[in-house]
C-alpha cells in the first residue's frame, strides 16, 4: 500500500501527534516481552494495553517521521533507572507513546502501537517481524516462540544510515537542537521500580 499518515493520540484526547509516510518499508513491527516494558506499563497503569502474554506492541522507525500536533505541554518522560530507555507518555492521562535512547546519536524511535489511531494502522505498519524477550513473558499454556531479533536490529541500523545520508539523524521532536530531552525525565527510585516489576 502507499504510505499514509497515522494519528497518534492519548486516552483523554489532549495530546496528539502524527507519524508521516507510514508503510511496512519505513519501520519494523516488533513485540517485546521484556520485564522493563512490562514494568513501565504497570507504572503508567497501562497493563490493559499490553498483549495477552505481557508483550508491548511497537513500531520502530526514525524520529524524523514524528510530529507533535497538539498538547505538547502534556508530553512527559519516564526512565526506570538513570541509564534506562527514555519512555515518553502523555502526562495528562499516562498513555504510553514512544521510547528511544537517551541521545540523538542513533535515529531510532519506537511508537506504542495501541496509541496509533485509524482503520489503516494494521496495514500501514505491516506484520510482526520480531518477537523478543519471550523468556520474560508470564507463563502460559504454550511457550512463546522468539524470532527476528537480528532482522529487526539490522533494519534499525539500515534506517539510521539512510537518515544519516539525508541529514535527518537529529530530527526529532523529543530532543532540542543541543541534544537534550525537551522535558526532564522522571527517574524511578529503586523502590518504585521494584514495586512495579512483575
Amino acid at each position: 500500500m502507499a504510505p499514509v499518515d497515522l494519528d497518534i493520540g492519548c486516552r483523554c484526547g489532549r495530546f496528539g501527534a502524527v507519524l508521516k509516510d507510514v508503510s511496512p518499508r519505513m519501520g519494523s513491527h516488533v513485540q517485546c516481552h521484556c520485564t522493563d516494558c512490562q514494568t513501565a506499563a504497570r507504572v503508567l497503569g497501562a497493563e490493559d494495553q499490553l498483549l495477552p502474554r505481557g508483550g508491548s506492541d511497537i513500531f520502530q522507525t526514525t524520529p524524523a517521521h514524528l510530529q507533535i500536533t497538539k498538547g505538547e505541554e502534556h508530553l512527559s518522560c519516564l526512565r526506570l533507572s538513570p541509564k534506562g530507555l527514555m519512555r515518553w507518555y502523555a502526562g495528562c492521562c499516562d498513555t504510553p507513546l514512544f521510547n528511544c535512547l537517551p541521545h540523538t546519536k542513533l535515529a531510532f524511535v519506537g511508537i506504542w502501537v495501541p496509541a496509533m489511531q485509524g482503520a489503516e494502522v494494521a496495514k500501514a505498519i505491516g506484520k510482526v517481524i520480531a518477537v523478543v524477550r519471550t523468556q520474560d513473558a508470564p507463563m502460559g499454556a504454550e511457550r512463546l516462540r522468539e524470532y527476528g531479533f537480528n532482522r529487526a536490529g539490522f533494519q534499525v541500523l539500515a534506517r539510521h544510515f539512510s537518515a544519516l545520508m539525508r541529514g535527518q539523524v537529529k530530527q526529532t521532536p523529543l530532543f532540542d537542537t543541543a541534544g537534550a530531552p525537551v522535558v526532564t525525565p522522571r527517574v524511578l527510585t529503586k523502590e518504585e521500580r521494584k514495586s512495579a516489576t512483575p
